[in-house]
């Protein structure tokens, strides 16, 4: 239980209303993924966030715009193709980015951002040595 309240705690937190914009909200997202593997997808006006660490079981839905959801999804793809160029499009991809946390973390992330579909699966892979050697 207590698992599920900080996973729910430290995501509602970064979802929270704030002037940080979606460039500090992504940054907040990825320190808050340090711990879990999650899965965000987008459907009519929520954001479903599931923790991959614990099967699934912890999950938490948040009120969401649309296109909110896609900036979040369009500054991912940026931050991967900052790490190797090109290596995903706006819409769709499979990478690697880097978090300029303290210490700094590299993230596996898989999405989907189009009209019809959107998702993003994030996976802390190191902390450390991140120079965008692969």
């Amino acid at each position: 239980m207590t698992g599920t309240v900080l996973f729910s705690e430290k995501l509602l937190a970064v979802f929270t209303p704030g002037p940080r914009g979606v460039v500090g909200l992504v940054d907040d997202l990825l320190a808050a993924c340090r711990d879990n593997k999650v899965r965000l997808d987008f459907q009519d006006g929520y954001c479903r966030i599931t923790s991959l660490s614990s099967g699934g079981r912890d999950a938490i839905e948040i009120p969401l715009q649309k296109s909110v959801f896609r900036a979040i999804l369009a500054r991912v793809a940026a931050l991967c193709n900052e790490r190797v160029p090109n290596s995903v499009t706006p819409y769709r991809g499979v990478g690697e980015l880097v978090a300029l946390t303290d210490p700094p973390a590299t993230f596996r992330v898989s999405f989907i951002n189009n009209p019809d579909e959107q998702h993003l699966k994030v996976v802390h892979i190191g902390t450390g040595d991140v120079t965008g050697d692969t």
